[in-house]
């Protein structure tokens, strides 16, 4: 017999009625939630792709709208898929503001009578509150004539360009130029004034060895011979280049940025003068007197040597030592006019500059850093080709003006966080010390001859091993200049060389800081990667 139980209380069917009350709400909030992630998902996505597109956007400097619009629709579609958003993009005032809008179907549009939803993203960038002092290190060599330097002077100019274009402060960023090729022009305006009589009216500025105090060894002037008072008495100015300076004990002037000291003689900078080379045709490139007197000996001349060779600059007295740094020694000996043949030079090297105590100087100045644009693309577009290769001058020289130290205290101190000091330095091929099969072993160098032994003790060598040991200091140069706070840059032009990659791939601060070129048409793309790796940027919102 079946038991009758009161319909009030039979709850079997209770979970059911319950669950299908409970059904619409519950399905509603799960897919709300479903949607809510999605949303979130693609917002994140979105947000991630306007930051990137300002950050382009603000690379490019002060630019049109429609620009901006381009650039900035190229990295959201490009780079994140999202080819049907609305992009708006501006800049004003060194900063580019992003808006983003997609529309984002909802998977339970019909809960909420609704298909999708607008999601919106800004962004803005600006440049990083850096100062920038960029040292453009270019090599002007003879092999660089031509179309070679031309194209790199339309580089150098475009990347000048580029970051004025980025409407920066004026004080954000300075530019130095300094070109180099067997020695670098420093300026004639730091040398002395000497009157007629080789008496020094305005002296050289405090870093030059006007007197020549320093102990240089050289082939044919003698020791605290006067080189400004020579260029005086030849009628010829002062063209702006010195030599490398040599090391006093372990203090290696030659490699690092020791500031000039008149207590240390070695640390002074010697001043450029190209002697008289003896008058055998294709041998030597620079014989502008004639020869008389005691001919130039090269290795193993003494003193006495040297004073007896002045006859063929004049000297028809007896030689004369000065007393103290007051009496150039032009003064206080007697000298007539030399006849000095200044025409062009026909040598085996190619050189066909002028001859006489300017050979090899043809370099244009360098320029300190300045925030005169200007200056430096008029300077840019004044750069000849001549002379051999030494990258070791150029890289001092290009870590000389980003210093604060003397002989240059245009840079900022080195201890200033707020400053990026970088060095982009080109060059077409390996160092050369120009060896020559003569008495001197050499051409005139900013090391002298190789018969002085300036270069490691060498006096005799292949142009193997001076170039071996040229970059060797090439080297210490960069590794000394990156451990004080320079970033160094580094482009190998057209020049498949072994030797010159190591070198160069060493002196760049990382891999990605070194660049080949094997072809002149790929330098504006390089300089416009260096430009863009140099300048930092920083989201602001």
């Amino acid at each position: 017999m079946l038991r009758k139980i009161p319909l009030l209380k039979d709850t079997s069917g209770n979970f059911g009625m319950a669950f299908a009350i409970l059904a619409v709400p519950v399905m509603l909030s799960g897919g709300l939630a479903v949607d809510y992630v999605g949303l979130s998902l693609q917002k994140s996505e979105l947000q991630n792709a306007a930051d990137a597109a300002a950050l382009a956007v603000a690379r490019e400097g002060e630019i049109t709208g429609p620009y901006a619009v381009e650039i900035a629709r190229q990295v959201v579609a490009a780079n994140y898929g999202f080819t049907t958003a609305q992009v708006a993009a501006a800049t004003a005032s060194g900063v580019a503001r992003i808006n983003v809008a997609v529309d984002k179907p909802l998977v339970f549009s019909g809960l909420l009578n609704k298909k999708s939803v607008m999601v919106n993203v800004r962004s803005e960038a600006t440049y990083a509150s850096t100062r920038y002092e960029i040292a453009l290190v270019l090599d002007t060599t003879g092999s660089m004539a031509g179309g070679k330097l031309v194209t790199l002077q339309n580089a150098i100019i475009g990347l000048v360009d580029d970051i004025e274009a980025l409407g920066l402060d004026k004080d954000q960023v300075k530019i130095a130029l300094v070109p180099y090729s067997g020695f670098v022009n420093v300026g004639p305006e730091f040398g002395p004034v000497i009157n007629g009589g080789g008496k020094v009216k305005v002296p050289a500025a405090d870093w030059l060895d006007q007197d020549a105090k320093a102990p240089i060894p050289q082939s044919d002037l003698p020791s605290e011979f006067s080189r400004f008072a020579m260029f005086r008495h030849l009628k010829v100015d002062w063209p702006g280049c010195v030599e490398t300076r040599v090391a006093n004990g372990k203090t290696l002037h030659d490699v690092f940025d020791t500031v000039p000291d008149p207590n240390d003689k070695q640390s002074l900078f010697t001043p450029f003068f190209a002697i008289d080379e003896p008058d055998i045709p294709l041998l030597f490139a620079n014989s502008y007197l004639p020869d008389s007197g005691l001919p130039l000996k090269g290795k193993g001349t003494t003193e006495t040597d040297k004073e007896d060779q002045l006859v063929r600059y004049g000297r028809t007295g007896k030689y004369v030592k000065p007393k103290d740094t007051d009496d150039a020694i032009v003064q206080v000996m007697k000298w007539k006019k030399p006849k000095a043949d200044f025409s062009p030079s026909i040598s085996l090297s190619g050189q066909s500059a002028p001859k006489g105590p300017g050979f090899g100087c043809e370099v244009e100045p360098l320029v300190t850093l300045t925030t005169d644009f200007d200056e430096i693309r008029s300077t840019v577009r004044k750069l000849t080709a001549s002379g051999s290769n030494n990258m070791l001058e150029g890289v001092m020289w290009g870590w000389r003006v980003l210093s604060s130290r003397e002989p240059f205290t245009e840079g900022s101190d080195e201890a200033d966080g707020s400053v990026e000091k970088i060095m982009i330095f080109v060059s077409d091929g390996e160092n050369s010390f120009g060896n020559l099969n003569n008495l001197l072993g050499s051409s005139y160098t900013s090391m002298g001859y190789l018969v002085d032994g300036r270069l490691d003790g060498l006096t005799a060598a292949s142009s193997g091993q001076t170039t071996s040991a040229l970059d060797k200091k090439t080297i210490a140069a960069c590794t000394n200049a990156k451990e004080d706070g320079v970033e160094i840059y580094t482009i190998r032009l057209e020049k498949p060389v072994v030797t010159t990659e190591t070198v160069l791939s060493e002196c760049a601060s990382s891999k990605a800081h070194y660049f080949d070129a094997p072809s002149r048409q790929q330098l504006a793309p390089i300089m416009d990667a260096i430009r863009k790796g140099v300048v930092q940027l920083r989201l602001t919102l």
